[in-house]
């Protein structure tokens, strides 16, 4: 009795060389999983620094596109702006605490954005890398404009302005982002992934 035959290397290479392009893809996938998942994890871990990020990018939008004087002291979290000028301006400032902030909602886009590109092969990398980029985008970006909205509404009306601003109108943007970014990940990842499937095998 003879043993099977032992498959040829077409080049000669050795037997991992010609492992099947599935599993070459599949560790491909894994390994650009990995920072964006350190990412995501040092988002929630090392929040403080994020909080002073978001704080310094509010002092520069309320700055340089409202021309609103405005400052973050180094390793704060808190951003200050000018309420009145005047001979003696009037100074006030908001501290980012982790209830205001996007981290963990940027943290759990990337570790979700990390889980996909490594266990589901059905949808492409180059989208969803692509489709984490724009949502941590997006998330950034509209809770700044939240802070900038919570911050004129303040100097304009007092804490009335801060009342409805904060709890009402803040609060109403961000679930309206959240079921935003939901939608657009899953279009730009997964949706069109599926119809050129469907396309491809009708």
């Amino acid at each position: 009795m003879t043993a099977p035959p032992i498959p040829a290397v077409a080049d000669g290479g050795s037997p991992a060389a010609a492992a099947p392009p599935a599993r070459r893809r599949t560790a491909l996938r894994v390994l650009a999983a990995l920072p964006v998942a350190a990412a995501g994890v040092a988002t929630i871990l090392v929040m403080d620094l994020f909080r002073h990020g978001e704080a310094l990018l509010t002092a520069w939008s309320l700055e340089n596109l409202l021309g609103r004087a405005a400052k973050v002291f180094p390793a704060e979290d808190v951003f200050y702006y000018q309420a009145a000028r005047g001979a003696i301006p009037v100074w006030g400032g908001f501290t980012i605490t982790e209830e205001c902030s996007a981290a963990w909602f940027v943290g759990g886009v990337l570790l979700v954005t990390a889980l996909l590109l490594a266990v589901w092969r059905r949808a492409g990398a180059g989208r969803l890398l692509v489709a984490g980029s724009v949502t941590v985008a997006l998330l950034v970006v509209v809770n700044t404009a939240r802070m900038v909205l919570i911050t004129e509404a303040t100097v304009h009306w007092g804490e009335s302005g801060f009342g409805w601003s904060h709890t009402v109108g803040g609060s109403i943007l961000m679930i309206a982002t959240l079921c935003l970014c939901a939608l657009l990940f899953a279009r730009i990842a997964l949706l069109s992934r599926t119809r050129r499937t469907r396309a491809e095998h009708p």
